[in-house]
């Protein structure tokens, strides 16, 4: 690879389909701490689909006349409740029974881009010792023969005593009505499993789990970086598992159990890669107990609950109201961004945007949005939506505490907040480096008010350059350049954990030390309060 480029045209650039993936998962774990029931029994512990053969007793769909008092808010499905009380979407009496579970679909509402439906089961089972639970084949079709996956989340609600989820599948029905035909395979139940290992492992050592699931882990790497350690493990996997499961390591100090959230990351083979950092310090890692843990099917119910129903959506396209937004120059300067369109739908409120920022002047993030409806403030967040990166939409979203049949009338105001600058500018901030050896040398550079500090040093033929900042609002530096006759380098491009320790290392190949070396901090992130802002919509 020649790492000599011009300018910004060869930076890497991530996989967005690959990384939105990853932050709508870990999004939606600390948003709603649920589980995506036909990939997860918890957030990020999928579920891997299994061929089996099976017979079941399975019961025509047929409508009951039992009252349903169940909480919907608890999984997020609040929109979809709100909706049906206000007559959009259908309320469903709808009952399969197989293999001792009856399956009850109490709602369906749809959008214009996605139908949701209310499930809820009854099992025999004492659904409190699971710990996740799933349906492993979830299948719409439409009345013209079309299918479509259909993704949901299931828990346990104590006070009904069942089940309960919301499932979610693309929207074919828009203004129209439709028959369609919903399955679910299998009810599958699982449990955390907690495995305690030796401690004070170090790079090089292989552990036996004694688990067939998860048979045995490489540690890769220890790092202990101020008062962290960020350890990277290969888990022995089979090709399918692709990390469903959940494997990690928990660390428990003076009786106080260490979690850190892990990040699995590209590797060839069926291995898992994982990264996690852990708030100890390498005192601490060293007395430490350490605990292998994951999650395994605890038991299956093998059965299909097929449900007919007749789809109207008439009244939920009529209830979508748009409004055209306008932004003052000031707005857009300061944020970075044009507001486009406010769009409400009987399943959430979203605030369509563009983004004008480029790296070098500075693209903004905000990691709290909030919409004010009338006397009450909502959290959202930012989201992208479209099939492919080039097409992406990106939005502000929120879930609407409740449905007003007039919004034009509703007062709203979008508060922006806790404002991260991402920053790469290479027409400045540059630093010439010493000849580096294999010795560590320092170097500092200020940029926007924040004092950048380097340590640079050789390891083997690679230029290896760490980056840290003690800077109040310093984020983090995410990739460092160097500059060589007048040529840019970037990097060689190496897998990182979601989690920061503080220091960015960048390392880099092919580097002729013996020329003249200039270093840029590349692409950096710090906060700026100024930039957050409140507007009328």
């Amino acid at each position: 690879m020649n790492l000599y480029i011009e300018k910004d045209r060869h930076i890497p650039r991530p996989d967005y389909d690959l990384m939105w993936t990853t932050i709508e998962q870990e999004a939606y774990k600390r948003q709603r701490n649920l589980h995506a029931s036909q990939n997860t029994p918890r957030p990020n512990k999928k579920v891997v689909p299994i061929s089996i053969v099976f017979s079941c007793l399975l019961l025509v769909a047929i409508p009951v006349f039992a009252s349903m008092t169940i909480n919907w808010d608890k999984i997020g499905g609040r929109s979809v409740s709100n909706a049906l009380n206000n007559g959009i979407g259908q309320q469903y009496n709808l009952q399969a029974s197989s293999s001792g579970v009856t399956m009850n679909l109490n709602g369906v509402v749809t959008d214009g881009e996605k139908m949701k439906m209310l499930l809820s089961l009854d099992t025999k089972s004492d659904l409190s010792q699971y710990t996740g639970f799933a349906t492993e084949e979830n299948t719409m079709t439409s009345e013209s023969g079309a299918k479509a996956k259909v993704y949901g989340y299931l828990e346990y609600d104590p006070e009904s005593q069942k089940l309960i989820g919301v499932y979610e599948t693309p929207d074919t029905l828009k203004d129209d009505k439709k028959d369609y035909k919903f399955e679910a395979r299998n009810l599958i139940f699982y449990r955390n499993q907690n495995i305690p290992l030796q401690s004070n492992h170090q790079a090089g050592d292989t552990i036996d789990t004694g688990v067939k699931q998860y048979p045995s882990i490489q540690i890769e790497s220890v790092r202990h970086v101020s008062n962290q350690t960020i350890i990277r493990y290969k888990v022995a996997a089979s090709p399918s598992d692709l990390g469903r499961g959940n494997p990690h390591l928990v660390v428990s100090t003076a009786g106080q159990e260490n979690e850190a959230i892990p990040t699995i990351m590209p590797n060839e083979g069926s291995d898992l890669f994982i990264e996690q950092v852990f708030n100890i310090t390498e005192s601490d890692w060293k007395e430490a107990s350490l605990h292998f843990s994951y999650i395994e099917e605890a038991k299956r119910i093998s059965g299909t609950w097929k449900f007919d129903f007749k789809a109207d959506g008439q009244k939920a396209s009529e209830a979508i109201y748009t409004k055209k937004l306008y932004n003052s120059p000031e707005f857009q300067e300061k944020t970075g961004i044009t507001l486009d369109q406010l769009v409400v739908t009987p399943l959430d409120i979203q605030i369509l945007i563009d983004e004008n920022d480029s790296l070098k002047k500075g693209i903004v993030h905000y990691n709290t949005a909030q919409l004010v409806i009338g006397d009450k403030t909502i959290t959202g967040g930012w989201n992208l939506k479209g099939d492919h990166s080039e097409s992406y939409q990106h939005l502000f979203q929120f879930e609407s505490p409740e449905w007003y049949n007039n919004w034009s009338d509703v007062p709203m105001k979008l508060i922006l907040k806790d404002a991260v600058i991402e920053k790469r500018d290479t027409t400045k901030n540059w630093i010439t480096i010493n000849k580096p050896k294999e010795e560590k040398q320092f170097t500092s550079l200020d940029v926007d008010g924040l004092k950048i500090e380097f340590t640079y040093y050789t390891e083997g033929e690679n230029l290896i350059v760490e980056s840290t900042s003690k800077s109040s609002g310093f984020k983090s530096v995410n990739q460092t350049t160097l500059r060589i006759n007048g040529k840019e380098v970037v990097p060689e491009i190496t897998p990182k954990g979601m989690i920061s320790t503080g220091t960015n290392i960048d390392s880099y190949k092919d580097i002729p030390f013996d020329e003249k070396i200039e270093l840029n901090p590349g692409i950096y992130k710090y906060s700026d309060p100024s930039r957050n802002e409140e507007i009328k919509l």
